[in-house]
C-alpha cells in the first residue's frame, strides 16, 4: 500500500456531530432574533477560522464578542456531545488500518482535553499513535499544528494520507504536503469539497476502497 501513515480529522469525519452543531447554532441565532440555518446552509458556510463563519451568520461582534459566542457554543456542545455517534464506518476503517499495522493520528481543531475525553468515551484512544488538538476552544484552525507534526514524522509526506470532511482539512493537508481524501457527510458540502481538487467520497467505506486501490 502507498500510504504508511494516516492522519484523521475528528469532528465530522469520525464523529458524526454535524447535526448537533447546526442545532446549537440555531439556538444561538434564535436568542438574538437572527435567521436560522438548515444543514445545507451550514455546510455551505462553515469555515475556519470560525470567527469568519459566525460573521456570515450575522452575529455582531460589537455586542457579542467572538470569545463569548465560542463559550456559549461549547457549553451546550459539551453538555450534549455524546448524543452524537461515530460515523457508522469509522471503527471498521480504523481497524482496517490497524490490521495493516499502519500508524494513525488525529489532528483536530477541537480543544485537546475535550478531544481526549471524546476518544476515551468511544474507547478509541489506544488506536492512535498521536492525538493532537488545540490548546483553547476558539477553533482557529490547525495548519501550524499540522506543519509541526509532519516535520517531526519520519515518513515521507507523499506516503501520508489526511482524511477529513472540510475545505480546511484540505488546506491543512496542502500545507503539510501530504495526500488528502475528503468525505462529504460532515461539516462541508460536496460542492465545496470538490473545488479542492482531491478525491471526495460519500462515506468512509468509499475511502477504504480508494486506499485499497492505491
Amino acid at each position: 500500500m502507498k500510504f504508511r501513515h494516516i492522519i484523521w480529522d475528528w469532528n465530522g469525519t469520525l464523529w458524526d456531530d454535524t447535526h448537533l452543531c447546526v442545532e446549537i447554532n440555531n439556538h444561538m441565532l434564535a436568542r438574538r432574533d437572527l435567521p436560522l440555518i438548515d444543514l445545507a446552509a451550514y455546510r455551505a458556510k462553515l469555515c475556519f477560522p470560525v470567527t469568519d463563519y459566525y460573521c456570515q451568520l450575522g452575529f455582531n461582534y460589537n455586542t457579542d464578542p467572538y470569545p463569548r459566542l465560542a463559550e456559549e457554543f461549547i457549553a451546550e456542545y459539551t453538555a450534549r456531545r455524546f448524543e452524537c455517534p461515530l460515523h457508522s464506518e469509522a471503527r471498521k476503517l480504523i481497524k482496517f488500518f490497524q490490521t495493516l499495522e499502519i500508524p494513525q493520528a488525529i489532528l483536530s481543531a477541537y480543544e485537546q482535553k475535550a478531544l481526549f475525553e471524546s476518544t476515551d468515551y468511544f474507547k478509541l484512544t489506544d488506536c492512535f499513535d498521536d492525538i493532537i488538538g488545540l490548546n483553547d476552544i476558539y477553533a482557529t484552525g490547525k495548519v501550524e499544528n499540522g506543519k509541526r507534526y509532519i516535520a517531526g514524522l519520519n515518513v515521507p509526506p507523499d506516503e501520508v494520507l489526511f482524511i477529513g470532511d472540510t475545505v480546511h482539512d484540505f488546506e491543512v493537508a496542502d500545507a503539510m504536503g501530504v495526500n488528502c481524501a475528503l468525505v462529504a457527510n460532515g461539516h462541508n458540502s460536496r460542492e465545496r469539497l470538490e473545488t479542492c481538487g482531491v478525491p471526495v467520497f460519500k462515506s468512509l467505506d468509499d475511502v477504504r476502497a480508494y486506499v485499497n486501490a492505491r
